[in-house]
């Protein structure tokens, strides 16, 4: 019988408690799909802080590679510069889910791609993070043997960026969370009995939710008992709410909820009249997935990976569209939850997405099956920075 694949899996970014926001469910989930698996011997990179709380994740504190103790803007730079050497050839498959793969890995690599917005929208990010993250991640997005993108959405744009890349390029779209399809829902007190909207994300400008404020703006007009309620975490760029908010928030129409538990988010999108997903810029749009699966209505924007994920099942419209949006929320308000039309879709799973990162990575050929391990002798021999396939290791190019 073929020994598993040694599988490490860069996580330092999962926090000791494995929540947080959508690369952290990712990274979490994935982790748990490959453990499940008889072909895969998964081992995690782990921050030092999370490494015996993540160890049940790989199944053994054995199987955990922690990050050394270091400041957090180092630990992009040493993920990428040092740590292929540390690594070794102790892997068979080194896969980044957070847009990094180390230089010089004795493995097969594999990038998760989950969007390219530090390319599309780099005015979203904090000047320091596009200013050194954009180098090492197009970089990166050049070395991997597999890019896994998230959606065809995704695959398309990154092949749009650097058609070089479209051999390299799979699919493999991402799942509602086990934890949110199995907790007891638990209401919100402040939306009980009451109707109301729902809208899941944070509040950063692609997003959009100041469109939606302010369709809201006209829908309390003629409904003036209706509530959007905005759940999410903080926006991690500038946030963008529009002029309404701050006056249809003291009048109680816009209710905010922040770090809510799987519980509370399944109870919302099954008491919601409509889930509203306005965004600019989406990788995937897993909310979109998720009211879905739990049987909410469901308004996007014309995204493209909104428009893939939901299809049919979903009515679309123009992200500015704001007459449009409070029209497709009063619609929805109006008509009786039982009216419901059950959606005809079958459910994705997160054992789905872990065979078909499996198949992707092991079916795309290998690209440089012997320089990774070259350059760990070099770097062995020398003591000091070597040669890769491309030159001279030096400060990252495109």
């Amino acid at each position: 019988m073929t020994r598993p694949l040694r599988w490490l899996l860069m996580a330092g970014h999962v926090p000791a408690n494995a929540r947080g926001g959508g690369i952290v469910r990712y990274t979490v989930e994935l982790a748990r799909a490959l453990a499940r698996r008889e072909d895969v011997e998964l081992h995690l990179l782990t921050s030092p802080g999370a490494a015996g709380p993540l160890a049940e994740l790989a199944g053994s504190p054995d199987r955990i590679v922690p990050l050394p103790a270091l400041p957090g803007a180092a630990v992009p730079a040493f993920e990428r510069f040092a740590l292929g050497r540390r690594l070794g050839d102790r892997f068979d498959v080194v896969q980044g889910t957070k847009h990094l793969l180390p230089r010089g890995v004795a493995a097969r690599t594999a990038l998760t791609v989950h969007d390219l917005l530090l390319f599309d929208r780099p005015g979203d990010f904090p000047l320091p993070k596009r200013t050194l993250l954009g180098l090492p991640y197009a970089g990166s997005l050049r070395q991997a043997d597999t890019l896994l993108c998230v959606s065809a959405a995704t695959r398309e744009r990154l092949v749009r960026w650097d058609a070089a890349l479209a051999s390299r390029a799979a699919v493999a779209p991402l799942a509602t969370s086990p934890g949110l399809l199995g907790s007891a829902a638990v209401p919100v007190p402040s939306l009980v009995g009451r109707p109301f909207a729902l809208v899941v994300g944070d509040a950063s400008q692609r997003k959009n939710v100041a469109v939606v404020v302010s369709a809201w703006a006209q829908v309390v007009r003629r409904r003036p008992d209706a509530v959007l309620a905005l759940v999410g975490p903080p926006a991690w760029g500038a946030e963008a709410y529009g002029p309404d908010h701050a006056r249809l928030v003291a009048a109680g129409n816009v209710v905010q909820l922040t770090g809510v538990d799987d519980g509370t988010l399944r109870w919302c999108y099954e008491h919601c009249a409509v889930v509203l997903a306005p965004s600019l810029a989406e990788g995937f749009g897993l909310p979109a997935v998720e009211a879905l699966d739990l049987g909410a209505p469901l308004v996007t924007s014309l995204d493209p990976a909104l428009v893939e994920v939901s299809g049919h099942a979903a009515e679309h419209l123009a992200a500015d569209d704001v007459a449009g949006w409070a029209e497709a929320a009063l619609r929805n308000l109006d008509r009786p939850a039982t009216s419901r039309d059950a959606v005809d879709r079958r459910r994705r799973s997160w054992d789905d997405v872990g065979a078909e990162t499996v198949a992707a990575v092991t079916a795309s050929p290998r690209r440089s099956s012997g320089e990774g391990r070259l350059l760990h002798r070099l770097l062995n021999r020398a003591g000091r920075p070597g040669t890769s396939a491309s030159g001279p290791v030096h400060r990252e190019t495109e």
